[in-house]
């Protein structure tokens, strides 16, 4: 144990009894500045946000300069964060990355601002800007801590956000699809197939891909998605459909090669 928290240790133990000796009452202008973040750290730690708030306030403004400073700063952003108060508690995260970059709260920090935009995401029907904005955020943590103990946990978030921005694609594609607009839907589905490839919402993007392009009677086209869906999955609800829309495109294939030429022509 460093010299440092070892005298933490002591204060927080003198402030105890002082806090059990006086009724819970405490001269706050007579401690020093580890003394105060103890005494701010337990209402922490007692769940007492809003007092930690103002007290970790008081000692990054009364304080500035002593080593105890950066420890105030992070737990004032949590203290905003465990009250639900995000883009208060990126304000103050990011205070401590720009302000203390050597902090060694400095790189949890980084990863609790992509938290608290995750937290704020919403829905996939909903405007996405916080699920971008997270998924920023936990890709510059991983790239600029290589082999941090929280990069997997990071990977699992961007993940979670990759599924929900393509969930938001497959809702567009979804009610194209619906309204007849079979053209715009496929764009849609483009986006899923070409962005979000390793998402959940890839079969059934596939298969309504070639259901629109059945629709607009590009039939080979349609042809090689329904392939290509029942190839790569093989076991999902659509398979009976996909392979039915493959019989009645063969036949309508062969018809049309069966055509008189003078009928082709015409079409």
């Amino acid at each position: 144990m460093n010299s440092r928290w070892f005298l933490r240790l002591t204060v927080f133990a003198v402030i105890a009894t002082l806090v059990a000796g006086c009724g819970n009452r405490i001269n706050k202008r007579d401690l020093g500045a580890d003394e105060y973040f103890e005494y701010a750290k337990k209402k922490y730690d007692d769940g007492d946000y809003l007092g930690a708030i103002t007290e970790f306030t008081v000692i990054t403004l009364k304080f500035s300069g002593n080593p105890v400073v950066d420890d105030a700063q992070y737990y004032l952003a949590e203290s905003h964060y465990k009250q639900n108060e995000f883009l208060i508690a990126i304000s103050e995260y990011e205070k401590l990355i720009n302000d203390y970059p050597q902090s060694p709260y400095a790189v949890l920090a980084q990863f609790k601002v992509g938290l608290a935009n995750y937290e704020m995401s919403l829905r996939p029907a909903l405007d996405q800007s916080f699920t971008r904005s997270a998924m920023r955020k936990f890709q510059e943590f991983i790239e600029e801590n290589p082999g941090h103990s929280l990069t997997p946990e990071a990977e699992k978030k961007i993940m979670a956000m990759r599924e929900k921005l393509a969930s938001k694609q497959l809702l567009g594609a979804t009610t194209y699809r619906k309204m007849g607009i079979y053209d715009s839907a496929v764009i849609y589905y483009d986006i899923i197939l070409e962005r979000y490839y390793d998402t959940a919402v890839v079969a059934e993007a596939m298969f309504y891909r070639a259901e629109c392009l059945y629709k607009l009677e590009k039939y080979l086209e349609a042809q090689t998605g329904y392939t290509a869906y029942l190839e790569r999955f093989p076991e999902d609800d659509h398979v009976g459909d996909a392979r039915s829309r493959l019989g009645e495109i063969i036949d309508k294939l062969d018809a049309a090669n069966e055509a008189p030429e003078s009928a082709r022509l015409d079409d």
